[in-house]
């Protein structure tokens, strides 16, 4: 990929519109040569064994000539001598002389060169390093003027003013380095007292050209001359000099300047544009800077995934290992490769990996609509202002239209999902002058569009407060402005949404990022005309980091690296510098952790005084090496004497960083922690414990007492989990603190497994401790062998064997065992649904009990039809048909209603007159696989009515799968079936509302409609033909529950959003689909995300994807073997690729997407593992020279402590119509759900909110029976206030996504489902016909047309009722600024003399206070309404907080609401 000076792109973000900044993310595609015969390597010889460097470099011609045979062909071979800071070479071999050479006595390790990606002024007041100020960093280290900073990246541009030396005094007499003459680069006048050092490093990359590389063509030049503008960029955020009156086309004016601004730069040239960055090169460059006499390495590159998971088969981290150990701190940037989970590289200990954030300062342009309203959107637009014109909807255009010319000289509207791919020229033909886009908040970044023809990105909100200015002005129109910038705004801090996270695919112990800093739309220097442009990436965070190591180095020469990033850790904000919540950007966006900032934002006004340092020398980093499984030799050749790892081996649990990150939680352990005083000589510290949510702490001492003679303090942390089933990773902190004026604080993140944490960082180790136990018990190896069947090893430790009832309890009381459970409750079906709801037919109290299992109830499906000859229509033991039912049955083409309807399906029709009119009236239903009738073709409409009513079906499965009993529901109500959606088109609005209005006559008590909006949604009620017939029904009080989509996890996607809905999301639940891959040391891998049912692939080969070329998979080297590699390396058509090759079996290690389970092929197995099991199969294919594997066909697991998420695919709120209208309402399981399909098995799996939608209309079926007096709104405002935020056994529930969280309204409305609950919830928030025409007079609605749905005159009142009042279960309010009041009302369905008390949870910063406190009700007393006074703290713009409001009755009904606040000092419709 080429580069280019400056690249602008625009970022997105989810504040009231979409968040659209600058943005330069340089990668770099990865380089590899296609040369088989002759590649370069690196030899690796440890530490130097001559101080003389001719010496070292004598060493290694006499070890390659013994190779070569001669001097001169060793010569010829050797590209560099590594003789600084290390003893090795790097050499042009074949593979055959690299496995010869890693033979050699004095060689550590050979490995092949690899290629690195480079990651990409108002940033310094920001962090408050001010150099106005008298005291502080800068100040005393008169900024930086004795410091060297080393920057490796694509060299330097010397003109700009960023460079100059005006000021500074003489370069350090330390220095040791060169400026080197070169194409276009002139040492003598390029560099100076401020550009001390510039080189270049070409040789990995002529080597690849066999030194035929035309610079020319690469836009390159054989010099230390910056030909792209990132290297420029780098050293001048780290060290530029102060410039006045820098900007970018009058963008961000004012002084530019660096973190370090009087400090040093020597620049290593070791990029190259549309190349890469070479192994070779860079290892050279760094072995010159330890020479050469630099204070600090400051290097932007990244890795690519899979990373290199051990010290000696990754390059990089050696070079950076030796800097560190000569004492030089290495700062690199975490990678662009955010928000997916396990993306976090340049992982290794010694090195400081950094996080990028935003700041305080945003670029907005202003759109002006005709009715004077601005929006303002974050887009950079250069060009002159797009004066007003006529603004159209492209929804509102046909191709003749645009044929026509009628969008010429317009702005043009549109939602993404809705334009062309090539939209800059689809503007240029049709002649539009200006783009606005809404787009879904996903904080993405794209490119810029040309000054021509502005784009401007906004949410979906935004998109459709458009939209109803659109639809309300005969003759619409608007203006574009040219970008503003915005300074010291109330602009919240976020971690950005590329900013790669972790945890750590190699060492999850280790915690990476270690420390974030600004890098979003970060002026700095660069070559261009302007002189000074935006860049965004981790590229532009971590020169900021270095600059302020510079200083720190300046001040404190005696700390170490290990020090020094101790300082950045512990003294880190975790919030802004202004005391504000930081949010990670994603989908969903969340509050940040330490996956996403490490220790949080640097803070340099405290790094330099932090009190307390987690230090590490030689010891520490031979621990780690030991307990990441590094030889003796290799250690004691790295460390520089000798060196033996002790037994047992340590725990990289107690490696002493300042962090502890505990990825395999179950039973207690210790952790052990030293500190070093840096502060005063008499400190006493004190602990003050945070702890993750369900996690114990305890340290010892609880005080530490330094002194004179007690510098250092070694303390531990006694850690255990309350947890009893799997949870993510949750977060906490433990802070040292001498009565506030230090707060030593290290982050906390823990992940509780169940069967045992992890106790070998060798998985062969883990199953050797299995046989272990079971040969306690069974009494030999031999028998033990024979006995097991598995050993896991993915996400929890355990094994399966095969035992006798006697010997399972004994085994169960082995203190290393939590649990024995029998193979036999391995199943899944609808019945597990219900089971893991609590709705048990078995129970004789409850719902299910009291409702005779809902055999009076009609539930209405609207769907795709039914398949009458499903067992789970059988009405076996039903009785007569209830007598208020007025439907029909229908016969049509293979639907027979004499014999398909029953006393279980009582009714089922179709509606195609919408179809047919789309045809007129020429519709075959051969051609789209359908038929006129009833009948389901496709199964999704069987699938739904099974979930909500089927009868009990025993010995249910999908291939054995899941065998059981399966059921709905409400498993004895009757099913009404109205076909309005057909095979291979979709479901027309004139159908669904004429089924609507039959079922309302039919008699049903609940309508099921798992159907759902795209965006755009019509937003108001009299554009909007579904939620019509749903407000029909619902006044009729007959309940519509309808799916939330499957657009999920981004914000603003959650559909079927009127308040007289039931909107449902999905979640997953206690019960997991794994497939067994068994390697051949016996280790079994739980393999997920794909349901195989074939055979067994038997033991095989198993290779790796990158060891193979093009000519060795078409010679068959992969025939009749499983392949493993890294999903971003395979081509897009796995399935065609593994067949053209004859691969037996895929194993693919993946981002942590939280996929669900889809049926694989019949002929080749596939399983995803996450990137950390997938470096664990690396590790073995490494480290065995003949690695076989087998792949198991997929296996259940019911009851196993797998934790509750809210599906990734399920869409999320906030609501884009009516953001004060909480969406979605409730939660339900429906991933993986076994149902009845039309197929030759008659039961299959589906996934998605229309799974979870019948669960629920099946319990609102069973409440109609029990309560059927109550009212739609009632029953909702039950489901709501009862349901669970956590799953049944009182886990935390988190919301999948990029990055997870812990769920919240938006993810599951008021919880889980809690059907055990729902019929008693104590009060409810009742509405009947004022409410609804209170929230219609608040949307805009006219009189006449409320008065019509109302069916009685109605006028609204004046002023305008707030939509904030209407009588929902929750509270939402998407722009609090200054104090309101918002009123509910509660009717008692409870005990008639009940007195509730209210109990708030705020949202972080809120200040609520409810009136009355107490509700005291009585014989006439059964509604009572009460206020609600919100305030913010906050003095910035915030996200959405999250809490709730309950009221209890002593504890008898807990009736909780949630709420959801945002803060919005500064809106963004003026």
């Amino acid at each position: 990929m080429g580069f280019s000076s400056l690249i602008v792109s625009i970022h997105r973000k989810h504040i009231a519109l979409v968040f659209i900044c600058l943005v330069l993310i340089l990668k770099i595609a990865l380089v590899s040569s296609a040369d088989q015969e002759s590649q370069i390597y690196t030899v690796h010889l440890g530490e130097r064994q001559h101080d003389h460097p001719k010496l070292v470099t004598d060493s290694h011609h006499a070890i390659l000539s013994s190779l070569l045979g001669s001097k001169r062909a060793s010569r010829e071979s050797m590209i560099y001598s590594y003789r600084h800071g290390f003893s090795g070479f790097s050499a042009k071999l074949t593979p055959s002389q690299a496995r010869e050479l890693s033979e050699h006595p004095d060689v550590v390790h050979v490995t092949r060169s690899t290629s690195m990606k480079l990651a990409t002024t108002r940033v310094n007041d920001y962090l408050g390093l001010s150099p106005s100020t008298p005291t502080g960093l800068l100040h005393e280290t008169d900024m930086g003027s004795e410091a060297i900073i080393g920057i490796l990246d694509t060299g330097i541009w010397p003109d700009s003013k960023s460079f100059n030396d005006m000021g500074l005094g003489p370069i350090p007499a330390r220095w040791k380095g060169r400026c080197v003459s070169g194409d276009g680069f002139n040492a003598s006048s390029s560099c100076n007292r401020k550009l001390i050092g510039a080189r270049y490093y070409a040789k990995g990359l002529l080597k690849k050209y066999n030194g035929t590389f035309n610079v020319a063509e690469k836009d390159e030049v054989m010099s230390p001359l910056e030909k792209i503008g990132h290297g420029t960029h780098s050293a001048s955020i780290a060290a530029g000099s102060f410039v006045q009156d820098a900007s970018f086309f009058g963008l961000a004016s004012g002084t530019a300047r660096g973190s370090a601004p009087r400090a040093r730069i020597a620049s290593y040239k070791v990029c190259w544009n549309k190349e890469g960055c070479f192994t070779a090169d860079t290892l050279k460059a760094i072995d010159h800077a330890i020479r050469d006499g630099v204070d600090v390495l400051s290097i932007s590159v990244e890795g690519g995934i899979p990373p290199d998971f051990e010290v000696d088969r990754y390059d990089f981290a050696i070079g950076a290992f030796h800097a560190v150990m000569k004492g030089i701190p290495v700062v690199c940037a975490g990678g662009n490769d955010g928000p997916h989970a396990q993306t976090i590289s340049n992982i290794a200990p010694w090195i400081i990996t950094v996080a990028a954030t935003t700041m305080d300062r945003e670029f907005f342009t202003p759109i002006t609509l005709g009715n004077n309203v601005t929006v303002m959107v974050q887009v950079l637009y250069m060009g002159k202002e797009v004066g007003f014109t006529g603004i159209l909807y492209i929804g509102d255009l046909t191709e003749k239209d645009f044929q026509a010319g009628k969008a010429k000289g317009k702005i043009l509207f549109a939602f993404t999902n809705e334009l062309p791919d090539e939209t800059e020229a689809f503007g240029k033909a049709n002649g539009i002058v200006g783009f606005i886009i809404a787009i879904q908040p996903f904080d993405e970044y794209v490119e810029v569009g040309t000054t021509d023809i502005p784009r401007a990105y906004v949410d979906h909100e935004i998109g459709m407060d458009i939209m109803l200015y659109l639809q309300t002005n005969k003759f619409p129109k608007a203006k574009i402005s040219p970008t503003k910038t915005f300074v010291g705004r109330p602009f919240s801090t976020k971690v950005a949404s590329f900013s790669s996270r972790g945890p750590n695919s190699i060492s999850p112990a280790i915690l990476k990022p270690d420390i974030a800093a600004p890098g979003v739309g970060i002026l700095a220097a660069v070559r261009s005309g302007e002189g000074y442009g935006f860049e965004s990436g981790t590229s532009a965070a971590t020169p900021i980091v270095s600059g302020i190591v510079a200083l720190i180095k300046q001040k404190r020469p005696d700390w170490s690296p290990a020090a020094i990033r101790s300082a950045l850790v512990t003294t880190a904000l975790q919030t802004d510098p202004f005391g504000e919540p930081i949010s990670a950007e994603g989908a969903p966006r969340k509050l940040a952790d330490p996956f996403d900032y490490g220790g949080g934002l640097v803070n340099p006004g405290k790094v330099a005084d932090p009190g307390l340092v987690y230090d590490m020398g030689y010891d520490d980093y031979a621990h780690y090496l030991c307990s990441a499984g590094y030889e003796n030799k290799s250690i004691s050749k790295l460390l520089g004497k000798r060196y033996t790892c002790p037994s047992p081996t340590p725990s990289m649990l107690d490696v002493n960083l300042p962090s502890i990150t505990i990825p395999y939680l179950n039973e207690e352990i210790i952790i052990t922690r030293t500190v070093t005083n840096v502060g005063p000589v008499g400190s006493v510290y004190k602990a003050v414990i945070e702890p993750p949510l369900g996690i114990k702490l305890q340290v010892s001492p609880q005080t530490l007492k330094f002194g004179p003679n007690t510098k250092k303090i070694t303390f531990t942390v006694k850690v255990s989990t309350t947890h009893r089933w799997n949870t993510d990773y949750l977060f906490g902190s433990l802070t040292w603190t001498d009565n506030g004026a230090q707060n030593v604080r290290i982050p906390l993140s823990i992940y509780t497994v169940h069967l045992g944490e992890r106790q070998h960082d060798d998985p062969k180790l883990v199953t050797d401790s299995h046989y272990d136990i079971l040969r306690s018990l069974l009494g030999s190896k031999k028998a033990s062998r024979e006995s097991m069947i598995y050993s896991y090893r993915h996400g929890f430790s355990g094994f399966s064997a095969k035992l006798t009832p006697s010997q399972a309890r004994e085994l169960s009381e082995h203190p290393d065992v939590v649990h024995v459970t029998r193979s036999k409750s391995m199943k899944l079906t609808t019945t597990r649904v219900n089971d893991y709801l609590g709705l048990s037919p078995t129970t004789p109290t409850g719902l299910l009990h009291e409702t005779d299992m809902g055999s009076e109830a009609i539930i209405g499906i609207l769907d795709t039809g039914i398949w009458p000859d499903s067992k789970s229509f059988n009405d076996m033991g039903l009785g007569p048909i209830p007598a208020r039912w007025k439907g029909r049955c229908v016969s049509g083409d293979g639907f027979n209603a004499s014999s398909s309807c029953n006393r279980k399906l009582i009714g089922a029709r179709y509606y195609a007159k919408g179809l047919l009119k789309k045809y007129n009236g020429t519709f075959n239903p051969a051609e789209k696989d359908e038929v006129m009738s009833p009948l389901d073709k496709i199964g999704h409409g069987s699938h739904c009515a099974s979930i909500a009513a089927g009868s009990f079906v025993q010995d249910a499965s999908f291939f054995g799968l899941a065998l059981g009993t399966a059921r709905g529901s409400a498993p004895r109500a009757r099913i009404a079936s109205y076909k309005v959606c057909w095979s291979k088109e979709e479901c027309f609005t004139p159908d669904i509302l004429k089924a609507i209005d039959h079922s309302i006559r039919d008699g049903v008590d609940v309508l099921s409609l798992s159907l759902g909006d795209e965006i755009p949604l019509d937003f108001e009620v009299d554009r909007d033909d579904f939620a019509i017939g749903a407000f029909h029904a619902v006044m009729k009080g007959i309940p519509v529950v309808c799916a939330g989509g499957n657009e999920g996890p981004y914000a603003q996607t959650i559909s079927n959003v009127a308040p007289w809905i039931i909107n449902v999301a999905a979640t997953t639940m206690d019960r997991e689909f794994f497939t067994p891959i068994t390697l051949g040391n016996n280790v079994t891998v739980l393999g997920r995300d794909v349901l195989y049912t074939r055979k067994e692939v038997g033991f095989t080969g198993i290779v790796y994807f990158g060891d193979l070329t093009d000519n060795e998979f078409q010679a068959g080297k992969a025939k009749g073997k499983i392949l493993f590699a890294f999903r971003n390396k395979l081509p897009d058509d796995i399935e065609a690729f593994a067949k053209a090759n004859g691969i037996v079996g895929l194993i693919i290690a993946t981002q942590p997407f939280d996929n669900y389970v889809k049926l694989g092929t019949t002929n080749t197995s596939r399983a995803y593992v996450d990137y950390e099991i997938g470096m664990d199969i690396m590790l073995y294919l490494q480290t065995n020279k003949f690695p076989k594997a087998k792949i198991s066909p997929t296996k259940t697991f019911v009851g196993r402590p797998f934790s509750t998420k809210v599906a990734r695919f399920s869409s999320r709120g906030p609501n884009s119509i009516s953001p004060a209208i909480l969406k979605p309402d409730i939660a339900a399981p429906g991933v993986g759900i076994l149902a009845s399909v039309r197929s030759g098995e008659g039961y299959g799996f589906m996934t998605g909110t229309s799974m979870s939608t019948p669960i629920v209309s099946g319990i609102v079926a069973l409440l109609r029976q029990k309560r059927p007096d109550w009212s739609p709104a009632a029953i909702r405002s039950a489901l709501v206030t009862t349901a669970f935020q956590t799953d049944p056994f009182g886990e935390p529930i988190v919301a999948e996504g990029s990055p997870r969280k812990l769920a919240d309204p938006f993810d599951y409305g008021g919880g889980l489902v809690n059907p055990g609950k729902v019929a008693d919830p104590g009060l409810v928030y009742d509405m009947g016909y004022d409410d609804y025409a209170h929230y219609l007079c608040s949307a805009g609605y006219e009189n006449k047309s409320i008065s019509k749905l109302l069916g009685k005159r109605y006028t609204c009142p004046s002023p305008t009722p707030s939509m904030l009042d209407v009588n929902l279960p929750s509270i939402t309010i998407p722009y609090l600024n200054e104090e309101i009041i918002i009123t509910r009302t509660v009717t008692n369905v409870g005990p008639v003399d009940a007195v509730y008390k209210a109990v708030i949870e705020p949202p972080l910063g809120i200040k609520l206070q409810v009136s009355p406190e107490t509700l005291e009700f009585g014989p006439n007393t059964k509604n009572i309404t009460f206020t609600v006074k919100v305030s913010t703290t906050h003095r910035w713009n915030t996200d959405y907080l999250f809490g709730s409001l309950t009221w209890t009755d002593n504890g008898a009904h807990y009736v909780r609401i949630p709420l959801s606040v945002r803060t919005r000092l500064l809106n963004f419709k003026i």
